[in-house]
């Protein structure tokens, strides 16, 4: 179907371009071929040639079926295309930026908050504080600023970097100017609501003559979704003019208001003398009363008086009409980019081959037949079937949301399809959400379907993370499931670790009345505190049998369930402690084994992969028991070890200005990926990957013991930076997490200058 000038029309197909001619032709010459000398004629009633004919034509129904866009095929019911459902996201979410220049700031600044005048920004290079100058608008003010300065504040420390803060908010009191004018103004327009205009036009180029973008001005800006979102936080677009701020550039402008015929005169006063440079910043003076005005209207022949309250009234209007712009999660749905919309295609709907056979062949339609030529019929219907049940399935393979995972599908390599879509959203964002090294280091047991899940969740929130890349925790809030720096989210989604900033992990064991006992170099004999066994007959092969997988239960009920019997059932728990080899080495189900102790009587015993030798678990009469409670043990160690897993980002510079752009990440040691030299080595790099290059530190790998010292003081000091009047204490605080951190057991230097 093409369109002309007279409307939609069908092009007929040229010969070469017709699928089912080009099938039929070459079918043929092909038969033809390999019948040699045995091709006598063409009979068009000949079964072969019919099977040939209508097959072709279901060939031709299929490419036309599978020959639309793919996002039709993503497409659902109803007729709606979700881009993000498949890790494409919108260009709001990928071409906006996080501030990082002062200049980020200042349109930041301008967009969230219409009563500012005007704002400068200055950061210190040193220290990486802030300075935040505001100018209010000209209007009286009941608080002095104190609602846009808390504003500001806010607004700031939500969108604050690492190493960066906010030393100070000045409320800049610039020099006002009279305006002196007489002009004349076209008939029927009212002299106040011009004025409000003049004075409006005036005030807009005194505070930088800033323009704020709505979105709905976007169809008519003539910009691609890449320039108009270019350096905004958000969908909301801020312009900073280049002005020359001279009184000629102004002129211009007020020669251009609406209503204005000319002007005699025109002058910014300041003590009686014009202003013609207005680069050293000012305001204007609003006046009050009639007779503070400076302004003489005429209207044809006639003086014009002017109504002070509705011009007061129309000036503030002017003023915040152009800065009220919304940036609710509603607009931003409204707002059209183009290329996103796709059309439901219902094509999955198939007929028989079979049906389409002249009633003189019989064949037995919808019923069960072991005919031969039937048979081969049925050959085409499963061909074709099957290619459309591909299609039907292909949104859920391509699909990163998380309740896409569970739905059933014919494809016997769905996860290996599943990971190579993702692989290609790893090219498109420039990330990897798989890297080689941890997926060579799969100590935890991964399966498929989970490294899958993870890798999701990780593309899920990628478009967030990369433009926030930066970005801190904000300090004005002392507590927040989701307050973290950009960099723990990142390594924790990466890693899938638990990133909730609540989360302590120096609590997991003594919360489940564990106490975890290390192995000491000094002290080789006080640590073997479990039941290790002494290599003996018994622990001879012919005595020994592997632990085999169980199913185990998968609600929570279930679990508990399981581990209240796991504690009741082995002894090795009546002590509440627990040694770092078994913790560790315990998740992995090859290192337990079923030695028989004598005739009718097991032990269900683990090898110590890091100190040797065999700990016995339990004894009991039950050979099969002790197997499931092996594999109810290696469950528990395995959450147990997640749950152990975090990272802390500190900012020294927070409490100390004499450290600025240094980091402190604290993680702990004992858990199995982290106890491995490797794998830290990889985090290392890992993390310096994702942090800005400018910053230096370094990373702290403590153990259980001194990780509980340091959440309980890092908890304390991130309640004391929300409030000023706690420095002391906080610096007191920083002084503890240092001599903490001097017990790290690895210590690693973050930079990358060696």
């Amino acid at each position: 179907m093409e369109k002309g000038n007279n409307g939609h029309y069908i092009r007929q197909l040229a010969e070469n371009e017709n699928l089912y001619s080009y099938l039929q032709r070459q079918t043929l010459e092909e038969v033809h071929r390999l019948s040699g000398k045995v091709w006598t004629d063409f009979n068009a009633h000949d079964p072969g040639v019919t099977l040939v004919d209508i097959a072709n034509y279901a060939l031709t129904e299929m490419d036309y079926k599978l020959g639309f866009g793919t996002m039709d095929y993503l497409t659902g019911e109803d007729g709606i295309f979700k881009p993000e459902r498949f890790g494409l996201f919108p260009p709001e979410k990928v071409y906006t930026t996080a501030p990082v220049t002062p200049e980020d700031y200042r349109r930041l600044f301008f967009a969230r908050i219409p009563e500012l005048e005007n704002v400068w920004v200055e950061c210190n290079a040193a220290t990486g504080g802030y300075t935040v100058k505001i100018a209010l608008p000209p209007f009286e003010e009941e608080d002095n600023g104190k609602t846009v300065v808390k504003q500001v504040t806010k607004i700031y420390n939500s969108h604050r970097n690492l190493c960066e803060y906010l030393d100070k908010v000045i409320i800049v009191r610039s020099a006002e100017l009279e305006f002196h004018a007489e002009f004349e103004i076209e008939p029927g327009k009212d002299a106040s609501i011009v004025l409000a205009r003049l004075y409006g036009t005036i005030l807009h180029y005194l505070s930088g003559g800033v323009y704020i973008c709505a979105p709905e001005e976007l169809e008519t800006s003539g910009l691609s979704p890449e320039e108009w979102l270019e350096g905004a936080e958000g969908i909301v677009r801020v312009v900073i003019p280049m002005q020359k701020n001279t009184e000629y550039e102004l002129y211009k402008k007020l020669c251009q208001v609406e209503g204005i015929r000319s002007f005699s005169t025109c002058y910014l006063m300041k003590d009686g003398k014009p202003q013609t440079d207005f680069s050293e910043g000012f305001s204007l003076k609003i006046p009050c009363m009639e007779k503070e005005l400076k302004v003489r209207i005429r209207q044809g022949r006639s003086v014009m008086g002017v109504d002070m309250e509705k011009f007061t009234r129309y000036l503030k209007t002017f003023y915040y009409a152009q800065k009220r712009i919304s940036t609710n999660e509603s607009d931003v749905k409204g707002i059209g980019w183009g290329n996103m919309v796709g059309t439901y295609r219902n094509i999955f709907t198939y007929s028989p081959i079979a049906g389409e056979f002249p009633a003189c062949y019989r064949l037995s339609l919808g019923q069960e037949t072991y005919a031969s030529f039937e048979a081969y019929l049925k050959l085409y219907d499963r061909t074709i079937q099957q290619g459309l049940e591909e299609v039907k399935e292909l949104p859920n393979v391509l699909s990163i949301e998380e309740k896409d995972m569970g739905r059933h599908s014919s494809f016997r390599n769905i996860y290996a399809l599943k990971s190579r879509y993702l692989d290609f959203l790893d090219h498109l964002y420039g990330v990897e959400s798989q890297p080689e090294w941890l997926e060579e280091s799969n100590c935890y047991g991964e399966m498929e379907s989970e490294t899958i899940g993870r890798r999701m969740s990780f593309l899920r929130h990628v478009a967030y993370l990369i433009k926030n890349r930066a970005k801190a925790r904000d300090i004005t809030m002392s507590e927040g499931e989701h307050n973290a720096p950009i960099v723990k989210e990142w390594f924790c989604r990466l890693l899938g670790i638990n990133g909730n900033e609540e989360h302590t992990v120096g609590n997991v064991l003594p919360g489940h009345n564990l106490q975890l006992i290390e192995k000491k170099p000094d002290r080789p004999l006080a640590d073997r505190l479990d039941a290790l066994l002494i290599d003996e007959r018994i622990l001879e092969p012919e005595h020994v049998t592997a632990v085999t997988y169980e199913q185990l239960a998968t609600d929570e009920e279930g679990k508990r369930k399981e581990y209240s019997q796991l504690r009741a059932e082995l002894p090795i728990f009546n002590r509440n402690r627990i040694s770092g080899d078994l913790f560790r080495h315990g998740i992995s189900l090859g290192n337990y084994r079923i030695v028989e102790a004598k005739k009718g009587e097991y032990l269900l015993v683990v090898h110590n992969k890091e100190k040797g030798g065999w700990t016995n678990l339990g004894r009991t009469d039950n050979k099969k028991r002790l197997n499931t409670l092996a594999n109810i043990l290696r469950r528990y160690l395995l959450e147990l070890n997640r749950e152990c897993e975090t990272v802390y980002v500190l900012e020294p510079v927070l409490v100390r200005k004499t450290e600025p752009f240094r980091l402190l990440i604290v993680l702990p040691m004992w858990t199995l990926r982290f106890h491995s030299p490797r794998f830290r080595e990889m985090c290392r790099e890992l993390l310096r990957s994702i942090i800005p290059a400018h910053l230096a530190g370094r990373i702290y790998w403590m153990d259980e013991i001194s990780m509980q010292g340091f959440e309980h003081c890092y908890k304390l000091l991130m309640r004391a930076l929300t409030n000023n009047d706690l420095a002391d204490y906080s610096a007191q605080l920083l002084e503890v997490i240092y001599e903490l951190l001097g017990k790290a057991v690895e210590i690693q230097i973050l930079d990358d200058t060696n």
